[in-house]
């Protein structure tokens, strides 16, 4: 059995899920427009370097404050409204092509993302994988406390993430890791896989994926009309 390891945002979905997910907020009137803003201020930089690893890291850190206070079987229950509305329409044809190809090899399916847990996981039970790891709220009396628990779910630490949940599985070792990501900030996974595919990779990681013998491939939401998602 082999394990196939699927970034969420701008691998599987042409957008980012945590960024909808504001908006969803917004629209429930649980967040204003002004923190929408201020987290597009403090998006992910374009150009990779160790200085932004340090300033997404603080950008992750505040993912959940938004959700300060809010129940938790409440978001549950947006949250299915949410994957129904905003994720599954923007899901790559291909990527459940390539969902579908593992399912029919009898691999293990997971889902990794820098967003919270409480999307990550129930999008990997839609999507009909295995699994979903993503970043860990606090809570407290059932309520999200606004923080942000144990190893971050970005670069190196999705590596660490993983290899913590490799521990946990009492199945037998896989023969072999294959992993789908986006972009430079993934590389540390791209690395950890046997089998490594970059999609809609920048000429960077392009770059770098034909320098290591990875696979490339393009994706888009209307593949019949030969022009990118989105």
């Amino acid at each position: 059995m082999d394990l196939a390891i699927f970034e969420l945002d701008h691998t599987l979905i042409c957008d980012d899920s945590h960024n909808l997910w504001l908006h969803w907020l917004i629209s429930q009137g649980y967040a204003s427009s002004d923190e929408l803003t201020h987290y597009r201020l403090h998006a992910l930089p374009a150009q990779f370097s160790p200085h932004n690893i340090a300033h997404y890291s603080d950008y992750l850190t505040r993912a959940f404050v938004p959700m300060s206070g809010l129940s938790c079987p409440t978001v549950a229950n947006w949250v299915q409204r949410f994957i129904h509305r905003d994720i599954l329409p923007r899901v790559y044809p291909q990527a459940r092509e390539k969902l579908e190809w593992h399912r029919t090899r009898g691999d293990e399916i997971l889902i990794i993302s820098a967003s919270g847990e409480h999307l990550v996981k129930p999008v990997a039970r839609r999507l009909g994988a295995h699994a979903g790891i993503g970043l860990q709220a606090g809570v407290s009396n059932q309520r999200f406390s606004g923080a942000v628990e144990g190893k971050l779910t970005f670069h190196q630490g999705r590596v660490d993430r993983l290899k913590l949940w490799l521990e946990t599985r009492r199945s037998p070792a896989y023969q072999q890791i294959f992993a789908y990501c986006h972009t430079l900030y993934d590389q540390p996974l791209l690395e950890f896989a046997d089998v490594s595919t970059v999609i809609n990779a920048s000429e960077a990681l392009q770059n770098i994926a034909a320098a290591q013998g990875w696979h490339s491939q393009h994706w888009s939401r209307y593949p019949h009309l030969q022009q990118a998602a989105c």
